[in-house]
């Protein structure tokens, strides 16, 4: 749990956010032409695949900047990988230095005449580099087309993705995701899972059938079964007295996700901005119906709205105002003051942090929220900055460059009813 959420945890907001126990699915569209990718002359470790799911989800859910590059500080790329309680920056920045050197073939199971030219081998990701505490990388414009509109694509749940701790789990629970609908996968020769599916696991170590299942697939099924959401179970088909062919069988793991009934026509809505019905009903029972109605409304109103640029994925844009409140102030389930009340009075319902009365309390509570706000990295402060300019529908309230004292004050209403609420007395005592 961060430090915000230890130290609303009692408040009314606290339920607003997730705990540790209930940490939401992080999930995205991989297309199977880079799931079912292989690098030639190299095996990818562990870290270096999870830095290259990082990436492309980022820059799915991102544009690139005008000069074509990706970028994000490399202490979120650590929470990415689930890298964050190491502080060996050497050991990543060497490892995703190294994606670049790497040439994959792409779509290794599809027919041939599937198959294009451009697919066949290519580098993954052509430019990384690292500057000032960002990690910055280009991809390819064919492969990123695919990746942002796949055609046939594996679920990855990066939340999942984290936790392992092998390259052969991660490769084998990623290839059999890609199948759970049908709850196996295509049948093929153990020395093709051998190659395409696990890098090639040591062709020279792994040349028999049954020392590859012992140290590696024995291993990796123990891992994939303990630590992810689905049951990996292999089934072997023999030609005489040989192993010929292996199969997995791909069964997701029962999770009674109770949707609230309010909430079930939110997740209709969820699901027709893009999102997963399996993650949608995952939101549905973490985040009250106030946020989720919140966070679609403010989506559907950017979608619609023709001054700005279409939003390229709705469903990662969803994603960012639910996480950060976007579009939140108060119990927003009930209508608003709108047209009944006049336009003046509809503005100050809008106005989330508008200066209340001066009294002793509320400069107390202003002067707990400055010390909360100032204890914030800042990644923190800039996201609550961003959560309270995006609710603040006064522009000479917004948080700026120059800031007012109006603005502060403002600000500081916001934040204090954010952690505590709008009537607890107790954190003044």
């Amino acid at each position: 749990m961060n430090r915000r959420s230890r130290e609303v945890a009692g408040s009314p907001q606290a339920s607003l956010l997730p705990t540790e126990s209930q940490e939401p699915d992080d999930l995205w569209r991989k297309t199977v032409k880079v799931v079912h990718s292989v690098p030639r002359g190299h095996s990818l470790t562990v870290m270096q695949r999870k830095i290259a799911n990082a990436w492309m989800k980022h820059a799915i859910e991102n544009p690139r900047g005008r000069d074509g590059w990706w970028q994000m500080p490399l202490m979120k790329l650590r929470q990415e990988t689930g890298f964050g309680g190491s502080h060996n920056t050497k050991h990543l920045k060497e490892s995703a230095k190294a994606l670049m050197r790497i040439i994959f073939e792409f779509d290794v199971f599809a027919a041939g005449d599937r198959r294009t030219d451009e697919w066949q081998a290519q580098v993954l990701f052509h430019g990384v580099a690292l500057s000032r505490g960002y990690i910055r990388w280009q991809i390819s414009d064919n492969i990123y087309r695919e990746l942002l509109r796949p055609e046939v694509y594996a679920l990855i749940n990066m939340s999942v993705m984290r936790r392992f701790t092998t390259a052969a789990a991660l490769q084998l629970w990623e290839f059999c995701v890609r199948f759970e609908n049908l709850g196996q996968t295509k049948r093929l020769r153990w020395e093709e899972l051998r190659d395409s599916v696990l890098d090639g696991a040591g062709k020279a170590s792994f040349a028999d059938w049954k020392v590859l299942k012992k140290r590696a697939l024995v291993p990796a099924i123990a891992e994939i079964n303990a630590c992810s959401d689905h049951d990996i179970e292999l089934i072997e088909f023999r030609e005489g007295r040989r192993i010929a062919d292996v199969q997995f069988r791909v069964t997701r793991k029962s999770q009674n996700v109770k949707v609230p009934v309010e909430a079930e026509r939110l997740v209709e809505r969820i699901v027709r901005l893009g999102v997963p019905a399996m993650e949608a009903k995952r939101l549905a029972s973490l985040y009250p119906v106030p946020r989720l109605h919140a966070a679609l409304h403010y989506t559907e109103l950017r979608q619609t709205d023709s001054a700005q640029t279409p939003l390229e994925s709705p469903a990662a844009y969803f994603r960012r105002a639910l996480e950060l409140g976007w579009g939140y102030a108060g119990d927003i389930a009930t209508p608003q003051v709108t047209q009944a009340a006049g336009p003046v009075a509809a503005e100050a319902a809008n106005d989330v942090g508008a200066p209340d009365e001066s009294d002793a309390a509320a400069a107390k509570r202003r002067e707990l929220a400055r010390a909360h706000y100032d204890k914030q990295s800042p990644t923190d402060k800039e996201a609550l900055r961003e959560r309270y300019n995006a609710q603040q529908h006064l522009p000479n309230l917004r948080v700026k460059a120059r800031v007012s004292k109006m603005t502060q004050v403002a600000f500081l209403n916001w934040l204090a009813r954010e952690l505590w609420g709008s009537e607890a007395q107790e954190v003044l005592l």
